[in-house]
């Protein structure tokens, strides 16, 4: 995320501390010139790409959708109840540490947002000289670095009704959850970006191990270039559109691909991605060969039999490099 593409509009800082009493917050009045707001701003476009953040939508008549403000003016009744709901949630929690709760109205390309960031007080060996005497202490308010994945987040794009969020969890009652989503925003949810594509990705190659023989390293490629333009056209991947497409001259391949979808759980809707992800899968392809040599392959080219041709025979696959007219590098 581009820095200059984000508006920060109000601040808040709160405590969220189960020994204290109530809940602590403060607006903190922005200096564009000082450390904090840099800080601020790192932290904000650091995550908000993350292709690791799990995703969710919220409804028209959802709890999240009551006390999402439309404008930065009514930020300050949605931060009141979401320190309350956290406040409370940290004396039942086990795993969930105390720290200091960032909240960010933000405008980024014209949409509003709403930024939330739990960062975990941490602990840190801090040295003063007290006479002729050097002393350690242990200093435990120490903010993490925007890097530093010692924190919890959660983003909301506002019109849209999109969240997205960190997955951490602690024990609630016995059972492991997501306490942002699952406690505090009444949310369900979904795969990351990072690993619906992991998933679709093991579902399709374990198909094509298992139905595909002479042609597998063929149908590999193949889906290679079909998951990069699919990302690319239409910005986003869809999990049933990309297997019909490979799968349409097997039956028993897309039979075998439903069952392998069902096991991981891939979710039948189109998938959007953000650009870091469309610029992964247009990588070039790595070619590694038994010998240790490695050939680098852009992706438009991996089924163009004018310049490659492959052949599998027990397990192998063969490769024909047909243009030679290169140079080394």
């Amino acid at each position: 995320m581009n820095r200059s593409a984000i508006e920060i509009e109000r601040c808040f800082i709160s405590s969220i501390d189960a020994a204290k009493a109530y809940v602590d917050y403060n607006e903190w009045l922005i200096d564009p010139d000082g450390e904090m707001f840099a800080y601020i701003l790192q932290l904000f476009a650091h995550n908000f790409d993350e292709t690791g953040a799990g995703k969710a939508r919220f409804a028209e008549d959802s709890f999240l959708a009551q006390i999402t403000p439309l404008e930065a003016d009514g930020f300050d009744a949605f931060v009141d109840v979401i320190t309350d709901e956290m406040h409370e949630l940290l004396k039942v929690a086990y795993g969930m540490q105390p720290g200091s709760g960032l909240f960010v109205f933000a405008t980024v390309n014209e949409q509003p947002h709403i930024a939330f960031f739990k960062l975990n007080y941490q602990s840190r060996f801090a040295c003063e000289k007290k006479g002729d005497k050097v002393v350690w202490t242990k200093d435990v308010h120490l903010l993490p670095a925007h890097t530093q994945k010692e924190y919890d987040y959660f983003f909301i794009n506002v019109y849209e009704r999109r969240v997205w969020m960190s997955d951490m969890r602690c024990m609630i009652d016995g059972e492991s959850v997501n306490y942002m989503a699952e406690r505090i925003l009444q949310l369900d949810l979904n795969k990351s970006e990072k690993e619906t594509v992991q998933c679709i990705q093991e579902a399709v190659l374990d198909t094509i191990r298992e139905c595909y023989e002479d042609e597998a390293a063929a149908k590999v490629f193949s889906y290679r270039k079909a998951v990069a333009e699919e990302a690319k056209e239409h910005g986003e991947i869809n999990p049933v559109r990309i297997p019909k497409r490979l799968f349409e001259d097997n039956p028993k391949a897309q039979e075998r691909y439903e069952e392998r979808s069902e096991e991981l759980k891939i979710q039948d809707s189109p998938m959007p991605v953000s650009p870091k992800t469309r610029r992964t899968l247009a990588k070039k392809q790595k070619i590694v060969t038994k010998s240790g040599i490695e050939i680098s392959v852009p992706v438009e080219c991996l089924e163009d039999k004018n310049i490659f041709e492959y052949k599998q025979e027990n397990g192998m696959v063969s490769i024909y490099i047909h243009d030679v007219n290169g140079t080394l590098k």
